[in-house]
Formats: structure tokens, sequence, C-alpha cells
């Protein structure tokens, strides 16, 4: 039976009406509750982001208060250089080593926890804890820990048999100063990540693991069927966190390394810091910056199109 639908009432009506007054009301309240952070946002990230892409079309030395206008000619100068794809190539080498690394052991480690009966909160802390020190700390920590002469590492090492000559140096080394860095991030990064996967793991239902155990499932169907497909949320979204942590790692190369040995850990942050407070080229600087967004926006689009398409959400009618 054909029902005639009532008309739609205009958006000012609604406002004028005794049920729009409290919506606007409403309306109102919400815009003032979130203009504090729209306007951070916009002033310390939206003005600065359009600045930069705007230096990126100029010369300027900071301290001359002419910028040349220069066109392209920075970005050209970043496609021909040499040192700039190198550092993109370190990073793209510490963003492998460090993600694989992370993800692995802070699963394994959720697992092995999800496990637990007691003292499952006090472990939790205990893997949480460099999650929330300072980067300072952790690098004269960790310094120490390298240190090729008295370093704790290198001294076990010597106990177990290792000849003098063929210790490591760490740091001081071209072949493992990269790597180096990267487990000191790993290690880092581990509580945080290794929490989340636990928060994932308490939402896969207990029942799906009976019904697979009384089924015959041994342990690694059950982890490989059940408790991966379930985790994809979890497992998307830390691999796109690490990824961009990745990009933009330069703490620790900075107050470890500065990109030495021989530039093996001058990572393309490191690279954009000296352009600009070194070399004083802030247009060469910008363009590499801007690069490196436009690399790091495409990859959270990236993020989205695998979120929509091959990741399981509870309660959704797709699977992976």
């Amino acid at each position: 039976m054909y029902t005639r639908s009532a008309p739609k009432q205009p958006l000012g009506d609604i406002f004028l009406s005794k049920k729009g007054s409290t919506t606007f009301r409403l309306f109102a309240q919400i815009c003032l509750l979130i203009l504090p952070a729209l306007l951070m946002q916009i002033v310390f990230h939206y003005i600065p982001l359009g600045y930069m892409l705007r230096l990126s079309f100029f010369d300027w030395d900071l301290i001359s208060p002419v910028q040349s206008f220069a066109g392209l000619s920075n970005y050209s100068k970043l496609l021909t250089s040499s040192e700039f794809r190198n550092s993109l190539v370190r990073t793209v080498q510490y963003t492998l080593i460090y993600v694989s690394g992370t993800m692995v052991l802070s699963l394994g480690l959720a697992v092995t926890l999800n496990r637990l009966r007691r003292a499952r909160g006090f472990f939790e802390t205990l893997f949480f804890i460099p999650s929330v020190t300072s980067v300072a700390v952790i690098a004269v920590i960790w310094s120490y820990l390298y240190n090729p002469y008295i370093g704790p590492i290198n001294r076990c090492l010597l106990s177990i048999g290792v000849p003098g000559p063929y210790l490591p140096k760490w740091l001081n080394s071209p072949s493992t100063a990269l790597l180096s860095l990267a487990v000191i991030d790993i290690w880092r990064s581990l509580g945080l990540m290794t929490l989340l996967f636990l928060a994932g793991l308490r939402n896969i239902p207990v029942d799906l693991y009976e019904a697979a155990e009384i089924d015959g499932a041994t342990a690694s169907r059950i982890f490989w069927n059940i408790t991966l497909p379930l985790l994809s949320p979890v497992l998307v979204f830390v691999f796109f966190t690490l990824f961009i942590n990745s990009f933009k790692v330069f703490d620790l190369v900075a107050i470890l390394t500065q990109g030495r040995p021989l530039g093996a850990t001058e990572v393309v942050l490191y690279l954009i810091y000296r352009y600009s407070f070194r070399f004083f080229d802030a247009g060469l600087a910008s363009a590499a910056s801007c690069v490196v967004f436009l690399l790091l926006l495409l990859l959270s689009g990236l993020q989205l199109t695998v979120s929509r398409r091959w990741v399981y959400y509870a309660g959704s009618k797709e699977g992976v």
C-alpha cells in the first residue's frame, strides 16, 4: 500500500523551532568543544605544512630576509641527488628491520603473556616501561651496552670465546650501525605494541578456541586459522603505525651517531635536518620534507584500502 511521506522540513525551520533551538545549542556546544583542538591543528600543523610547501619552491638560507623563487629546481636537485636516494634506501632498510622485528617479537610476547595466569600485570608494566622512557636516557644506556671495549654485550661475547678482533663494533661499524639502531627502537616499541596485541587477543571469543580444541585442531592451526584472522585489525594498525614511525626516526640518530660512520645511519629525516641547519638550504630541506610527506600520505591511503578489503571486523558479514 502506498503511503505518502511527510515533506522534509527546511533546515532553517528546524533551527527556528523549539526543537531546533535545542539542536542549535547542541551544535554550538560541539563546535566550542572542538575549537581548541582545531585551532592547535591549524596553527601547529596546517599552517607550517602550507609554509613548507611554499618554501620548497624558493631558495632561502634561513638568515637572509630575501627568498628567491626557484621553481622546481629544488625537486630536480633531489631527483638527481645520490645522497637523498641513499638516505631513502637506508630508511627502507631500517624500516624492514624495525617493522618485522617489532611485529614478530611483540606478537609472540603477547601470545605468551595472554596464556599467563599469574603476574600478568607485572610483566605488562615491565615491558611497557621503555615506551615511556626518555629517548636521551635510552641512548645513554644503549651507548654503554654497545661500547666495543667496556660494554656488557661484547664482554659476554668475549666470555663465551669470541676472539677480540672479531667482536662487533656495533655503532662504530658501517655494517652493524643501522642494525644496532633498529634493535634499540625495537626494544623501545616492544611494550606498546605488545599491549595492543594483547588487547586484540582478549577480544577474541574463547568459545572459538574451545570448539577448535574439541574438533582436534592443533595449536598451530588454531593460531593461523583463528587467532591471526581475528587479530587482523590490530595487525594492520600496528604494521602501518610502525611503518610510519620508521620513516620518522631521527632522535636516536641525532643522539648516538649523527649519521656516522661513513653515512651508514644517515636516514632521510636526519638528512633533511642537515640540509636545513648545517647547509642552510631551507628550500631543499622543504622539498625533501614534501617528498617524505607524500610517501606517508600514499601509505595512509594504502592503509585505508587494506583495512576495507582484507581486515575482518567483529560483527561484519565479510571475512578476511
